[in-house]
């Protein structure tokens, strides 16, 4: 008779075998997604981690540079958008008139120049980068102490020397800074490194190409600054750093 109960109760066994591998197969693929999205969780997390670890390395560098001045205020700003124009090298910046910000005002970075502010509203304003083709500062060689007007090309990378003769004392890798002399930046602060010097045949400036010292490309925050003497200072105390 075993045979004959074995195959008369195996329907149930396969049935309520079924039923458990489905309830395992179930259990095991719940398991499975949860997994997925607790290490997609933990990955999302590792990358704001790496965002904020690179953020506060950003700021440390700006801070850093406060040294080089003295008696200025200063304050960091950051970007709320960027215009998409690929010959218009401008952004909106999260700082204006209600924080002392003037039209012209300079912008810096660790590195060097960045720009300067171009218009201004009373929560934010709109900056100008040095690569813009409209923008224009006086710098000079510091190794030679050779002033030339540095201008912007439309190129994020790229920035021109004019008026320079074929005669003047200049070389590939020399560091072009800030001469103060046009009244807006401050005096011997970085702006770009000469990559590119070509003598034209029968003209009497040479073709002269720098590049700038900031990565214009990836900037998230800037440090405004006022030099003595510039725009208001009712929100301000002298050397700080604003956050």
């Amino acid at each position: 008779m075993y045979p004959i109960e074995y195959l008369a109760g195996l329907p149930s066994k396969v049935y309520n075998w079924s039923v458990e591998s489905f309830s395992t197969r179930n259990k095991l693929l719940s398991e499975n997604a949860g997994l997925r999205a607790e290490q997609i969780r933990l990955e999302l997390q590792l990358q704001k981690l790496a965002t904020l670890e690179d953020e506060n390395n950003r700021l440390r560098e700006l801070v850093s540079s406060v040294k080089y001045f003295e008696k200025e205020r200063l304050l960091i700003a950051e970007l709320l958008s960027v215009d998409l124009d690929p010959f218009r090298q401008r952004f909106v910046l999260n700082k204006g008139t209600r924080n002392g910000v003037y039209e012209g005002q300079p912008l810096l970075g660790a590195q060097g120049i960045i720009g300067q502010i171009d218009k201004v509203g009373p929560f934010n304003s709109v900056a100008i980068l040095i690569s813009d083709p409209n923008h224009a500062l006086l710098g000079v060689i510091a190794r030679s102490g050779h002033r030339s007007l540095v201008v912007g090309t439309g190129n994020i990378d790229k920035l021109e020397l004019q008026y320079v003769t074929n005669t003047a004392d200049i070389q590939i890798g020399d560091l072009v800074i800030t001469s103060g002399l046009d009244d807006r930046y401050p005096t011997d602060y970085p702006v770009a490194e000469i990559t590119s010097i070509q003598q034209v045949a029968g003209e009497p400036f040479a073709k002269v190409e720098a590049k700038p010292l900031v990565n214009l490309n990836k900037i998230r925050e800037i440090l405004l600054i006022w030099p003595e003497g510039k725009g208001t200072s009712h929100t301000a105390s002298t050397n700080t750093a604003d956050p």
